[in-house]
């Protein structure tokens, strides 16, 4: 097994199947249907971003999924100190090789990194249906810190 970083929007858009259908399953209202092409087009866009960071895990050969990560540096206001975050837009693993510790690791991969770049933390959010997001994180330690709310109008 081993992660290493990627910036090959192909195939990025290809193991993004996985996290595309869950949003599509649990929020029809707001996400389309897994279109390689659209994503494979913002993957390309994506992998050209300085502080966005794409690790794909391997096992056997094959390519199981991947994390999409930023680092972040934000900066101090009159509000807010100043802090260096890792912030993971997205993990998607097949979903034919979930559970098998692809996203542990990928996960434990960037906490690597933060320390490596001196990041105080590393800050995500999913949506609220999306349990198994919320038992994922739960177990690598993550809490809830912040709650966003939406009211829809039409």
């Amino acid at each position: 097994m081993k992660i290493f970083a990627s910036t090959d929007h192909v195939e990025l858009a290809r193991l993004n199947v996985a996290v595309q259908n869950r949003h599509v399953q649990l929020y029809p209202e707001y996400f389309t249907t897994y279109r390689f092409e659209g994503i494979a087009e913002e993957f390309k866009d994506f992998v050209s971003y300085e502080d966005f960071y794409f690790f794909i895990i391997e096992d056997d050969g094959e390519n199981k999924g991947f994390i999409f990560f930023e680092i972040q540096n934000r900066p101090k206001t009159p509000f807010k100190k100043a802090y260096k975050c890792l912030y993971v837009h997205q993990i998607s693993i097949l979903e034919d090789s979930q559970g098998r510790g692809y996203g542990y690791k990928l996960m434990k991969r960037i906490e690597d990194f933060a320390i490596e770049e001196n990041a105080a933390c590393i800050e995500l959010d999913y949506w609220i249906r999306n349990t198994q997001a919320k038992d994922f994180y739960k177990k690598l330690g993550f809490k809830g810190e912040r709650e966003f709310v939406r009211k829809n109008i039409l």
